[in-house]
């Protein structure tokens, strides 16, 4: 009861601080919504389900909006935001008319084909919860939202004798249309005016099956008449309404169909309101959040408000001093922080698969994208929110068997790398989120993804068996079941599955299970197994190479001219767009083995023992440094998420300092307010999640409790916990141009020297202060004891006792539990062990 009274009047605190701010006014929606960015700049909530906005007809519409000119084919209800592969969702598309596409208003005369109907536009405008753009055809399209519902207001040209409405029901933006549709017209006694429901069937965009979802649309007022309307063979039939004013009819697997409008017209600049609510259950789901959560359709202001009052109070769990901080920095923090919020989405209680009392979230698009910088956020600025998240990821586990790598659409995605839920898992786990959270079976989950042979092209892990027998993933693997996925990508799976493992580890450790915690921290060593110190590129030697089931090399005859691997292939340098998903993909992801071989972050220590030491590693007199050539060099990826950590790698061989100069550089390099400002896809926001951890001056390591020191870009940046009511603070006095470098720091008032810190800051609240200067040879974060946790030097408590002085050596995976043993407890360890580990729980979970 303390703990609720505390909570509310928190609550209460908080929302009465966040009224006299207002950081959606530096947000620009429009940041990355050309040149691939794929931004979704239309109205929704944080973590919306419905996500309004108009639909280019163009070639890279993944979002609908594209900053690109091209003409728009109507503003749909459903959309996903920043996504690579082909375009996502874009259902039940709305598209106001007036003669110039309708012949004398007569509908049966209306251009209603998706490419030939496309209208031309002006300059949309758009802000947190509201988008508006005017067509050339004279009407202003404007569109707010609630959770489930999208509000529409059409304000039509003077001359509009009639108001004509388009709703196209089987189109989306990859034009997968796959049947199973409806449609009906009535009207409607609540409102006085007409209703129309709807649904189909369509395939993901980046998985195999199918989902099907439907909407339920209200007017205020009754049509004047109304067709149905179905195009097959080139051909378009029409129906009328029958006398009683309705319809009902199937969609079949064929082509465009949906639903004509004309309304009259009451007089000079007159606006027609309509309400669309949207379910992935059933209609009448549709219609009861339409009613529920809009039942006023005239209320767009209100609607509009309440939009922009919530995305106040989620950004606001964030305050900023931006004394001297340009508008044009704080616009491109807060649209970055806002993007961040857009995905995944929301919709508990419109599960069609399963029946739980868990939450349910969804296009996760990918966690593979999204468990670097995306949940690590969360678990600063809205704990309850990725309470829910983990909470909805582990009930995936409890109806499908596995925990999931991506999904979205109601749908299994296609995985990209490793298991990477296990380290979002434990991401939550180490920083103590616990809300309502079974972290036993979490645990339970995790490990099934680490033993048991999964269909890995959509859940799980491949190559178990020979990563057993072997410790490592072989080159064109094959030990799988017949649909688990292309046999690629064994380098880059290798090392994510690596850092799963140590994220299990962790786990494993906090619930007092000794024995998988010393299993799994062992099987985290596996990188090294394919660590060839003889493979040599730039005048640098040791690089991750893929293997052969014999334990030879494997080089790729495609690329690896001569027997000669090439660790720079993959690179914005050479064969960048080679390493996709799919059976000609290669063995790394969506990166080079000169930017994977600085993935070890659960031991760094050892990594850069293994390149030669500090000295190549980090080198200051000669442009020989490993780290500075990565980058110089042109090996680096900005656009893809494993290039996010090297620029803090610094901070590991005690360059603070040049971490501070790597960043800067990155973010002025990739970063802008433009529509073309993103180095590659947002992905969910990751890419603009960067931009936020840059700004506040720190970067998570994500699966473990370390965040790796920067410098901020304000002077003082307060968090505010919702859950617990902590309230952290950082501030960098004497920040400026070029007063950046940190020449000391306190925390809570105590001398502190770490280059980074833990999660107690923000979990428990305090102060962390910054004191800037020019001089980048301060001795502050430079020592020994100074640099982030490795596991070889017992950074993770039992590290220590698994370090090798060898970084080639082979740890084979011997020590691998079958997998009825690999979840169960260890019978009774010592009362001494017992003990440090449960005083770790309760650490780690305050």
């Amino acid at each position: 009861m303390k703990a609720h009274l505390l909570t509310t009047i928190f609550s209460t605190f908080l929302a009465t601080a966040r009224a006299a701010q207002d950081p959606a006014q530096f947000v620009n929606p429009f940041i990355g919504t050309k040149n691939g960015g794929h931004v979704f700049p239309g109205a929704t909530l944080p973590w919306g389900s419905v996500k309004a906005g108009a639909d280019s007809y163009s070639g890279d519409n993944q979002a609908g909006y594209v900053s690109d000119g091209t003409p728009i084919t109507g503003i749909s209800q459903l959309h996903d935001d920043g996504t690579g592969g082909s375009a996502s969702l874009g259902h039940f598309q709305l598209l106001p008319l007036t003669d110039t596409e309708c012949a004398d208003y007569n509908l049966t005369k209306c251009t209603i084909d998706r490419s030939s109907r496309a209208i031309g536009h002006g300059d949309p405008t758009a802000s947190p919860g509201y988008f508006g753009i005017p067509l050339n055809n004279g009407v202003n399209a404007e569109v707010t939202v609630t959770q489930h519902t999208a509000l529409h207001r059409f304000t039509f040209p003077t001359a509009a004798e009639q108001h004509l409405l388009l709703v196209d029901i089987t189109s989306d933006l990859a034009q997968r249309y796959q049947g199973t549709g409806h449609a009906t017209v009535a009207p409607n006694p609540k409102t006085g005016g007409t209703r129309v429901t709807g649904s189909g069937r369509w395939i993901p965009s980046f998985g195999r099956s199918t989902y099907q979802t439907y909407f339920c649309l209200d007017t205020p007022a009754p049509v004047n008449h109304a067709y149905y309307y179905e195009t097959t063979s080139g051909q378009t039939a029409y129906t009328h309404l029958n006398k009683a004013g309705t319809l009902d009819r199937d969609i079949g697997y064929h082509g465009p169909a949906g639903v004509l409008m004309a309304f009259r017209s009451a007089g000079a600049g007159e606006t027609l309101s309509v309400r669309i609510g949207v379910s992935w259950m059933s209609p009448e789901r549709a219609c009861a959040y339409a009613e529920e959560e809009i039942s006023d359709i005239s209320a767009f202001e209100g609607v509009h408000k309440a939009a922009r009052d919530k995305w106040n109070e989620v950004l606001g769990t964030v305050e900023v001093d931006a004394t001297g901080v340009s508008n044009d920095t704080q616009e491109l923090f807060w649209s970055s922080l806002y993007r961040s919020y857009i995905a995944p989405t929301n919709v508990t209680g419109d599960n069609p698969l399963w029946e739980s009392d868990e939450p349910y979230w969804d296009s996760f698009y990918c966690i593979w994208d999204t468990f670097r910088v995306i949940h690590p956020l969360y678990a600063i600025t809205a704990p309850t929110a990725q309470a829910e998240v983990i909470r909805a990821v582990i009930d995936v586990y409890r109806h499908t068997g596995f925990l999931p790598d991506c999904r979205m659409s109601m749908d299994k995605g296609f995985t990209q790398g490793g298991s990477n839920a296990d380290s979002l898992l434990s991401d939550s786990y180490v920083k103590g989120i616990k809300a309502g959270i079974d972290w036993e079976v979490g645990l339970e989950a995790m490990i099934k993804d680490a033993t048991t042979m999964g269909d890995f092209e959509v859940e799980g892990r491949g190559g178990v068996n020979s990563r057993r027998r072997l410790g490592f993933v072989p080159a064109g693997d094959r030990d799988h079941p017949p649909s688990g996925g292309a046999d690629t990508r064994s380098a880059s799976r290798l090392l994510e599955y690596a850092y799963n493992d140590f994220s299990i580890a962790l786990v494993a450790q906090g619930l007092n299970n000794t024995s998988n915690a010393t299993h799994f921290f062992e099987q985290s060593s596996h990188w090294a197994n394919i660590w060839n110190p003889n493979a040599t590129h730039h005048g640098f030697s040791g690089f991750i190479q893929p293997k052969n089931t014999d334990g030879s090399w494997y080089f790729d005859t495609r690329y690896d001219s001569g027997g000669v691997f090439r660790p720079d292939h993959c690179s914005p340098l050479f064969g960048h767009n080679d390493c996709y998903g799919g059976s000609s993909g290669g063995e790394f992801y969506e990166a080079s083995s000169w930017e994977y071989s600085f993935y070890v972050p659960h031991d760094m220590a050892r990594l850069v023992n293994a390149m030669g030491g500090k000295d190549t590693f980090r080198r200051i007199a000669t442009h020989f440094s490993r780290l500075d050539t990565f980058f110089s060099a042109g090996f680096h990826d900005m656009g893809d998420e494993p290039g996010f950590l090297p620029t803090y790698l610094y901070n590991y061989v005690g360059q603070p300092a040049k971490t501070v100069d790597r960043v800067d550089e990155s973010v002025a390099k990739y970063y802008s307010t433009a529509v073309d400002g993103l180095p590659g896809n947002d992905d969910s926001g990751s890419m603009g999640a960067y931009v936020v951890w840059s700004h506040f001056g720190f970067f998570p390591v994500a699966g473990q409790d370390t965040y790796l020191l920067n410098r901020p870009y304000f002077p003082k940046i307060t968090f505010r916990n919702e859950f617990t009511g902590a309230v952290a603070t950082v501030i960098a006095h004497n920040l400026g141009a070029e007063n950046k470098y940190i020449q000391s720091a306190r925390l809570n008032g105590e001398v502190y020297t770490k280059n980074w810190i833990s999660h107690r800051l923000f979990s428990e609240g305090g102060t962390l202060e910054l004191v800037m200067g020019a001089r980048k040879d301060s001795a502050w974060g430079t020592r020994e004891e100074d640099l982030p946790p490795s596991l070889s030097t017992g950074g993770f408590e039992v590290g220590a006792a698994l370090s090798s002085s060898s970084s080639g050596e082979v740890l084979k995976g011997g020590a691998m539990k079958d997998e009825s043993s690999a979840v169960q407890d260890d019978g009774a360890p010592s009362p001494e062990r017992n003990f440090f580990s449960y005083l770790i729980f309760l650490l780690l979970a305050d």
